[in-house]
């Protein structure tokens, strides 16, 4: 890990690397102690190490007990982030978390792939990425529905669930219809180019991690009935 740290999170020379000089103290050093550091890289440094680990073939148990441990921790010092699939996010609530990890473990691979990049663009630091996150969490919601009735909408394949034996109260889906028409409104840039010279509106951190819970939940919610 540490060799692995400090060829490709610190971009030094492998050649430098020498492990008979104390090599756990010079990387510690410059992840840790460096002058310049900012607040955010130390989480930088524990995603990068737990997805390093998830690279290894027989990693499973040795992941699960790391992240379930730093979560702990987190939770002990009241730290306003979680691991969630690999990726350091700033939700606390255990049930939003299982909410998006059971969406992800349970959905298809187009589905979990929107989730997932939903996921890495509001963990970006410092400068979350909400936007892109917003529209990567709907059209999760989008490609579920669409997967489920070979519609080429979401409107579309809405109107069509109940043919296909999943039956949704027409306030839930009015619901949904209604959060899609936010991401496509003219001064928020979600899901197209900004349309409005004084568009200014800009989608917040609590505003992404809403809509990565809420689309979660719908997933599941319809997985569910779908079964």
């Amino acid at each position: 890990i540490n060799r692995y740290l400090w060829v490709y999170f610190l971009n030094k020379r492998e050649h430098d690397f020498d492990i008979t000089k104390q090599w756990w103290y010079r990387v510690a050093t410059h992840c840790f102690l460096a002058d310049d550091l900012e607040w955010y890289s130390i989480l930088d440094i524990v995603e990068f190490i737990v997805k390093y680990i998830n690279s290894s073939s027989s990693s499973g148990s040795i992941l699960r007990n790391l992240v379930n441990d730093l979560n702990s921790e987190f939770s002990r010092l009241n730290f306003a982030y979680r691991i969630i699939n690999q990726e350091i996010v700033e939700i606390t609530s255990g049930e939003e978390i299982k909410t998006i990890e059971t969406a992800l473990a349970e959905s298809g691979a187009t589905v979990s792939h929107h989730l997932n990049e939903a996921l890495k663009l509001i963990s970006q630091r410092p400068n979350p990425d909400c936007r892109n996150s917003i529209k990567e969490s709907i059209s999760a919601v989008e490609a579920f529905c669409r997967e489920k009735t070979g519609e080429n909408t979401l409107g579309k394949a809405l109107d069509k669930l109940e043919s296909n034996g999943i039956v949704i109260h027409k306030m839930l889906k009015d619901a949904i219809e209604k959060l899609y028409a936010y991401t496509n409104q003219k001064d928020t840039g979600i899901r197209h180019a900004f349309m409005e010279d004084d568009g200014k509106y800009v989608p917040s951190l609590d505003e992404a991690i809403f809509m990565l819970v809420t689309c979660s939940s719908f997933i599941n919610y319809l997985g569910k009935k779908a079964q």
